[in-house]
Formats: C-alpha cells, sequence, structure tokens
C-alpha cells in the first residue's frame, strides 16, 4: 500500500506548514509541482523514468498535508511565496521546475519572475482566463459562462467536513476512476486519503476545502500564459493532452466553452511548435489533461531529456 501520509520534512511557509518529500537523487536539483486537487503523490507514476536528477515535491497550500491559508489567499504572490520557501528551506541552487496544470502554471510564474531559473516543464497547465483563448465567442460570453462553470463546479464539489461512511465513498470513486482511465488504483486511493485530514471528533476534513475553488481560481483571471511563455528568459518544455475529454455531463453552453477553449490552446501550442524560440511544444496524442498519469513514461522521459538538455 502507497503511504498516503509520505513526508519528509515540513517547511515554514507564508501560509503555515508545507509538506514537502525530498527523494534525493543524483543530478541538477527539480522542484515537483502538482495539480489543483490533487497532491505531491502524483509524481510517483513518474519518478521511475526520471533518474539521475534529484527530486523534490510537495503539497501546494491547502492542499495534502499542507496548512491551508487563513485567508484563502491562493494567488500568484502566494504559491510563489511558498515555492522560494521550499527551495530556501532544502538549499536548492536555482532549481527546474516541473508542474501540472495550475503547479505548471506556478512554475511558469516563477521562471518568468525570478532570475536565474534554468527551465521550466509546464504539463498541460493554460489557464483560460483571458477572451482571446475562446474563438467564436465574445468576451461577455466568455465571462458569462465562466461565471457559470464556477458556481456549477463550486456547488457539485460537496461538503467540507465528512463523516467515515462519506470518506470511504471519496476513497471508492477514486479508485473506480483511476481503473477506468488505466491508472494505479493504489496511487489514486493513497492521493485520495492525502485529501483528507482526522478531526479528532473521527470525521475528516477535505483539503482543499470545496468553498475555496473560487480563490484558486481567481488567478487565472485576466493572466496570459501564452504570452508569458513567449517572454521567458529561460527554455520551456510545454506538454498538451492531445485526448479530448468527455464532455456530455456538462450543459450545452458550457460544453460549447469548453470546446472553444480546446481550439484555442491548440492554435496556440500549433504556433508554438512553429516558432523557433525558447518554448518546446509537444502533444502526446494518446493522453488526456493528467498526461503524466495517461502516459507518465513518455512524460518522464521528455522532463528528464529536457532538463539535461539545459544544464
Amino acid at each position: 500500500m502507497i503511504d498516503a501520509d509520505h513526508i519528509t520534512t515540513t517547511v515554514a511557509g507564508t501560509a503555515g506548514r508545507i509538506a514537502v518529500v525530498d527523494h534525493g537523487g543524483q543530478g541538477p536539483d527539480v522542484v515537483l509541482l502538482h495539480g489543483a486537487h490533487r497532491s505531491l503523490l502524483d509524481w510517483e507514476a513518474v519518478r521511475p523514468a526520471l533518474s539521475g536528477l534529484r527530486l523534490i515535491a510537495y503539497d501546494l497550500r491547502g492542499h495534502g498535508r499542507s496548512d491551508p491559508p487563513a485567508d484563502d489567499d491562493y494567488g500568484w504572490e502566494a504559491h510563489l511565496g511558498d515555492l522560494d520557501a521550499v527551495i530556501a528551506a532544502l538549499g536548492l541552487r536555482n532549481p527546474h521546475l516541473v508542474g501540472h496544470s495550475l503547479g505548471g502554471m506556478i512554475a511558469v510564474r516563477h521562471a518568468a519572475t525570478r532570475p536565474g531559473c534554468p527551465g521550466v516543464v509546464d504539463l498541460d497547465g493554460f489557464g483560460g482566463g483571458v477572451p482571446g483563448l475562446y474563438p467564436g465567442l465574445s468576451a461577455a460570453e466568455v465571462a458569462r459562462r465562466r461565471g457559470e462553470q464556477l458556481a456549477m463546479f463550486t456547488a457539485m464539489a460537496g461538503p467540507e467536513h465528512v463523516d467515515a461512511a462519506q470518506s470511504r465513498e471519496i476513497i471508492a470513486a477514486a479508485r473506480t476512476a483511476a481503473a477506468a482511465q488505466g491508472w494505479n488504483p493504489d496511487l489514486e486511493e493513497a492521493n485520495a486519503r492525502r485529501g483528507l485530514t482526522r478531526a479528532a471528533d473521527g470525521s475528516r476534513t477535505r483539503r482543499p476545502a470545496p468553498r475555496t475553488l473560487p480563490a484558486l481560481m481567481a488567478p487565472l483571471e485576466g493572466w496570459d500564459m501564452f504570452a508569458e511563455l513567449r517572454h521567458l528568459a529561460c527554455p520551456a518544455l510545454v506538454v498538451q493532452g492531445g485526448r479530448r475529454p468527455t464532455l456530455d455531463h456538462l450543459p450545452p453552453d458550457l460544453q460549447e466553452l469548453t470546446e472553444s477553449l480546446i481550439a484555442g490552446i491548440t492554435h496556440e501550442i500549433d504556433a508554438l511548435r512553429r516558432e523557433s524560440g525558447l518554448v518546446r511544444a509537444v502533444r502526446i496524442d494518446g493522453a488526456a489533461h493528467m498526461v503524466h498519469l495517461d502516459a507518465p513514461e513518455v512524460v518522464g522521459r521528455l522532463i528528464r531529456d529536457f532538463v539535461l538538455a539545459s544544464m
């Protein structure tokens, strides 16, 4: 059974304790940043393909075993402050950054605002907070539909505090989803358990708290990830999952919104692939948004080759 509580050290971040696993290893330092509603265990499927690197992973604030911010601050500077704290506490010198989804965007923001970053990898983290990424939809329509989407997902997120029976349901659902996607069910169970902290009365508190979804998504509004990428002073690898998601569960307006966003992102990725610059763009057709779980060996090789080549 995978240890859901795995921690090798805790670092004092700007909002409290940050749970860190220093996997060690010989080679360049690499910090791994997971996506929203996930944990540092996300990288377990990829790690076997990352030999020759020193790997450090941590739970983002309010996720897994890291403390939630008392003020619900999930802004860019808050995330970057935590990353700075991890880098300083572990004595890392200009590490490469690898992130998935929200973690990928944090990695890009770090590379854009902290001098000396040797390279950054963004796995399917593209934002979506600017109207220009939605071809065929006006800015007003994008704003309206994104508001509806956020409200729907927040309402569907469920309670913050759950009893033992509800916890078992969450864990069973994680295993079922893993089996359907071809992922490791034990790893998905551990990830689900890591997002449940036990209270004195035996109940569990979910991390991140479902009510914080708007705060988690707020930094994306108005932020153009592709413009930021094109202005980086260091090499970047951008990996897109090419398999389209199933959208049947969404109402028609939100299906159209998502289809438009996918088209906009694909257009930008294709443009990056044609440009001669510091950004390399790759699409993995057999993988979806969880590209590192869908194709861990392929993603691992891409990361390893990129890091070693940018030294």
